[in-house]
């Protein structure tokens, strides 16, 4: 939980993707497990403690350019549990970004510093997202577009 500006801001951060040996234990850090009841559980008590909650979530599918209905579905019911925002990453293509009770949901920001292999596409694109936050709590989304170039560097691209 951070302040910023007087107000209590909790980032709650879940992946979803293997190897499964990567989880916290009870006295080791890891990672946390995309779970549905356990992120319930954790925006609850964020909630508690925050005026604003944001959940990063490592999930999706590669390369894939919309979300899976599962994800979208969890998504939802994730903001009805108390999450103010979703932010998603793993497939390294952007998809899109939905808004569910006036909340944003970005599935993923596709690639923002990456590794190019032989078989990557010429040019990958990422976003980078701004999240404001008004004195209601409702939020503001910008989006800026990056292309990385071939040493993987990110770039902001030109007219935004």
């Amino acid at each position: 939980v951070l302040t910023a500006n007087g107000r209590r801001v909790a980032l709650l951060g879940y992946n979803d993707f293997p190897p499964r040996s990567f989880a916290a234990k009870r006295n080791a850090p890891g990672t946390a497990w995309l779970v549905e009841k356990d992120v319930v559980r954790d925006i609850q008590q964020a909630r508690q403690q925050a005026d604003i909650v944001i959940l990063f979530l490592h999930w999706g599918e590669e390369l894939e350019e919309t979300p899976l209905p599962a994800q979208q579905a969890l998504a939802r019911r994730l903001i009805d549990a108390g999450a103010d925002a979703i932010i998603g990453a793993h497939p390294h293509v952007t998809q899109t970004i939905d808004w569910y009770k006036s909340r944003p949901i970005v599935y993923s920001l596709g690639n923002f510093l990456f590794d190019y292999f032989p078989t990557d596409p010429p040019v990958w694109k990422g976003w980078i997202v701004s999240l404001t936050f008004g004195a209601d709590a409702s939020p503001r989304l910008d989006k800026y577009t990056v292309e990385l170039d071939p040493a993987g560097v990110p770039h902001l691209v030109s007219g935004q």
